[in-house]
């Protein structure tokens, strides 16, 4: 998991009513930026990458997916640092 702090977690839950959720243990992001991440080739602070490559492309393709499918992306920022990103249908 390339956004994440050294030793985090990630957690993956699916209920077939609601959707799938993804969260993390990852860097602290600002609810004002979450936005941000939805858009193609946008990336936060370089300390978001803890030294990984990548596009940012990565929650912009999710995002397109799922609306391609009628699914619902959400994200908000977790206590303490990380996401929570939901897809709901």
């Amino acid at each position: 998991v390339r956004h994440n702090v050294p030793g985090g977690t990630a957690e993956v839950a699916v209920d077939p009513e609601d959707g799938l959720t993804v969260s993390n243990t990852g860097p602290e992001v600002p609810e004002s930026r979450i936005p941000e991440l939805f858009e193609p080739f946008r990336r936060l602070a370089p300390d978001r990458t803890l030294g990984g490559g990548g596009s940012g492309l990565g929650l912009s393709i999710v995002a397109a997916i799922a609306r391609a499918h009628g699914l619902t992306v959400t994200a908000r920022p977790n206590p303490g640092g990380g996401l929570t990103v939901s897809c709901t249908w």
